[in-house]
């Protein structure tokens, strides 16, 4: 992308406000955005090609995506990252240089910046100052796949409901906000904890029934984010 490029000030700006490279100067930000095109995945669109993140690397600038796994037999689905703006993937195919058995679905439309994934690579070995930045990047994500493993392995799904919904949710003087899954489905969010569509059903008429949640269709509200915190403590002692 060339600095005469249509809105390439908004993908600057894009890129300078996420965690992975706010760090960096504008002079290497500038070279990294040279190499990069402009990708736009409609909500919906799926991927089920590994080709894709074995070649190319991306950056997403708005949008969410889902990557998950499907049972080859019954097609049951598990969700295992939600990409949103400032993330990028796939960083296991940038690490290892090998196909990832994965599928991406894009749960809104979705801007991306995408490279070829050998540039990035390239890129990565001529600043190495970019490291000190990518590898914590590496490690929280690590560390919440770790989490996600503990949970399915040592809690039951009551437990990781109540997780999910603190681990999402923005407290503030002004309220609690549900961020990153506040508009999916049921379903979607059955998914991301490993159960059923029916079981997240009954959790999540439970928090209503006992004022916590307020539901209108898909957007859920938090209306007792302590009561949550409460709920989710209560629950981990009784374990």
């Amino acid at each position: 992308m060339k600095k005469d490029s249509p809105n390439y000030q908004f993908y600057f700006n894009s890129l300078k406000k996420s965690s992975i490279y706010s760090k960096l100067s504008d002079e290497i930000i500038d070279g990294f955005l040279n190499n990069f095109h402009l990708e736009t995945w409609s909500k919906g669109e799926l991927s089920f090609g590994d080709d894709k993140t074995l070649h190319t690397f991306y950056f997403v600038v708005s949008g969410r995506i889902k990557m998950y796994r499907l049972h080859p037999n019954n097609g049951n689905e598990f969700i295992l990252y939600l990409n949103a703006p400032g993330d990028i993937f796939d960083v296991i195919c940038l690490l290892d240089g090998k196909k990832h058995d994965i599928q991406m679905e894009a749960l809104d439309d979705v801007t991306l910046l995408a490279a070829p994934i050998e540039m990035v690579r390239n890129w990565i070995l001529r600043h190495p100052d970019f490291n000190k930045i990518f590898l914590p990047y590496l490690a929280d994500k690590f560390r919440k796949m770790e989490e996600k493993a503990n949970d399915l392995a040592l809690f039951d799904t009551w437990t990781r409901t109540l997780k999910l919904f603190v681990k999402h949710t923005k407290a503030n003087i002004h309220g609690s906000e549900l961020k990153l899954i506040n508009n999916l489905s049921h379903s979607e969010i059955a998914k991301i904890i490993g159960t059923s569509k029916n079981v997240i059903n009954r959790h999540i008429q439970r928090l209503k029934n006992d004022n916590i949640l307020h539901i209108d269709r898909k957007h859920i509200e938090i209306k007792n984010f302590q009561g949550l915190l409460n709920k989710l403590k209560e629950h981990k002692f009784l374990l």
